[in-house]
């Protein structure tokens, strides 16, 4: 690149002549990249929307002249590919201008879902726009040969048979397409029909036709082109939360212009009337006709309010209106009201009044979560709304928490002072934890892990140490593995080389030992262990999401063992499982380490 710095200004024409320079040595950089590689590099654009406690990649598409829906999902992301129906409910949700999926037209702009991203997955990912290096014009032979896996011919081998065992019978379009894929990988062979034992060849791994851009390598007459567009996204694309990134979605405050109502109709959901008349049929009679802009209509089926300042409803009162329709209640409110009463009056005219605290959970691989909320109500997805008021925005459950519960159903909004609305689609600016305190530990029996865990807990761990006890008048010597504790405590571990009374003599020397069974799980040994050293524990803890007292808070309970206690400011959990990066999130914000295995 080529940079100009004067204190003189540039003339018109000077100036043109330095963007022609510029723009010149640009495109020989460029170009020279482009020869440097077997595949020229570009950018591409992608749009983040939000659906269900998920940031979902998405490519923005207009529908071309022939294409049909099946063949563009079925070339578009990895979402299509594991889960389709799911990959329906998702497209229909972000799409909603598209009320047929069978009759998209063209010129017509779609978002195609590609990728479900974790919160604060890529870079940029809270704008709403991410840019992904993305491959074009890779060569066919060399796409053949990343997905191919070398065969040495045995003694009986036919190309024919080897490609029928992985693409079909002799004959089939498959097949036919095989042929085509080994002779792009096996340049050297010229003839199908002459291969010679301890030959080498290179087979086409058939799952490459599960692959998005597969049918990109042929073209319209069935022929392999020789460089794909394959727009593949550049490896490495993660899934999974990238360190210290935070995503930022606009937050739901309502219709903060239309009042206390607005707000409450925002928070609960529904949909709300307020412009025209609504006509309710009577059995005799005129229709009984309600002027919305005096007294708005929530639909929050099989219910219906009306809201009143009065109490009455077209001067009418409550019984009577409910004669006339036996459907509908009236909620009374005033422009005094707060959120909370209003959605509290909601609830109440729904026979769902905030007594007791109402509770809700699910359970995910060891991991037991409870929301306990002033209000819950099942919406018309099925999905559990709850309903909490708070006093303070610290109060708030964190924004990745609050998305792991939408991805299982369950959407919390929290109501804070002046009636704005926090929820799980608008999170606050709250920041992943950019380091864990995580070790996994991959051990390999049940030795393997006690010397593991040990260590990891900074204990001391030696292996068949000699001891030597008193038995039957006489002095005996065998052989345990011996763990302290940086203060001093010490535990024999038998893996059952002990046998009879020796173990009891042992204590009655003043030694505790602990016995391990063959069929001891790991985290049966991690309990035996800690209890032999009388360290202290919990067992399958419970962390509470918000910092806030009960009752209205999420509990995530998790399998496992916790070292010290609440008091303590150094804890450890130790679990058998693989944690939601939201609980991991929770735990490092609590100061929690964890050692899992």
């Amino acid at each position: 690149m080529v940079f100009f710095h004067t204190a003189m200004p540039f003339s018109g024409r000077s100036r043109r002549v330095i963007r022609v320079l510029i723009c010149w040595c640009a495109c020989v950089w460029v170009g020279a990249l482009g020869t440097a590689d077997a595949s020229s590099m570009i950018y591409k654009n992608y749009i983040v929307r939000y659906d269900r406690g998920w940031d979902i990649l998405c490519e923005p598409y207009v529908v071309q002249p022939g294409d049909w829906v099946l063949k563009i999902f079925r070339q578009k992301g990895e979402i299509a590919h594991h889960d389709f129906r799911d990959f329906l409910g998702i497209f229909e949700r972000l799409n909603p201008q598209v009320r047929d999926i069978d009759m998209i037209r063209p010129g017509q702009t779609i978002d195609i879902p590609l990728r479900k991203l974790e919160h604060g997955a890529l870079p940029g990912q809270a704008s709403g726009v991410v840019t992904i290096p993305f491959v074009t014009l890779a060569k066919v032979e060399e796409v053949l040969h990343q997905h191919a896996q070398e065969h040495q011919v045995q003694r009986g081998d036919t190309i024919s048979q080897l490609l029928a065992a992985r693409y079909g019978r002799f004959g089939s379009r498959s097949y036919e397409e095989g042929v085509k894929l080994f002779q792009a990988a096996n340049p050297n062979v010229t003839d199908l029909d002459r291969i010679y034992v301890g030959q080498r060849l290179y087979l086409p791994d058939p799952a490459i036709r599960d692959e998005t851009w597969y049918a990109d390598m042929f073209d319209e007459a069935g022929n392999l082109k020789e460089n794909i567009d394959s727009g593949r996204t550049m490896p490495g694309l993660p899934t999974t939360p990238a360190a210290g990134v935070a995503s930022e979605l606009p937050e739901d405050t309502g219709d903060a212009s239309g009042g206390v109502l607005a707000q409450a109709v925002a928070a609960v959901g529904g949909e709300l009337r307020d412009k025209g008349t609504f006509f309710v049929p009577r059995p005799s009679g005129p229709d009984f006709e309600i002027d919305l802009s005096r007294h708005p209509l929530l639909d929050m089926a099989p219910n219906k309010l009306l809201f009143s300042r009065d109490g009455q409803v077209m001067n009418r009162d409550p019984v009577e209106i409910q004669s006339i329709w036996p459907d509908a209640k009236v909620v009374s409110y005033d422009e005094q009201s707060s959120v909370p009463e209003l959605v509290g009056a909601i609830f109440e005219a729904l026979d769902q009044p905030a007594d007791t605290a109402e509770e809700v959970g699910f359970d995910d691989q060891g991991v037991r979560v409870v929301v306990r909320a002033k209000w819950v109500k099942v919406q018309r997805d099925q999905r559990q709304l709850c309903i909490t008021p708070i006093a303070d925005p610290r109060e708030e459950t964190p924004v990745s928490l609050r998305r792991y519960l939408e991805q299982n159903g369950i959407v919390l909004k929290e109501l804070l002072p002046g009636g704005r609305t926090q929820g799980a689609s608008s999170p606050a600016s709250t920041e992943r934890h950019a380091v864990k305190n995580i070790l996994t530990l991959t051990p390999t029996g049940q030795k393997d892990f006690t010397q593991r865990l040990a260590n990891a807990l900074e204990y001391i761990y030696t292996p068949n140490v000699p001891i030597t006890f008193p038995y039957a008048g006489i002095q005996i010597q065998a052989y345990a593995n011996l763990v302290r504790t940086p203060d001093g405590r010490e535990l024999l571990v038998d893996f059952g080389e002990l046998y009879g009374d020796a173990v009891r003599a042992i204590r009655q020397s003043g030694l505790q030992v602990v016995q391990i069974a063959p069929d001891d799980a790991f985290t049966t040994i991690a309990i035996k262990m800690l209890d032999g050293l009388q360290v202290p524990f919990i067992e399958n803890p419970s962390f509470t999401a918000a910092r806030r007292p009960p009752p209205y808070n999420a509990t995530v309970t998790i399998q496992g063992v916790l070292l010290g206690d609440t008091e303590s400011d150094k804890r450890t959990l130790l679990a058998a499982l693989s944690l939601h990066p939201a609980v991991t999130d929770l735990l490092s914000a609590s100061g929690v380490a964890m050692v899992t295995w």
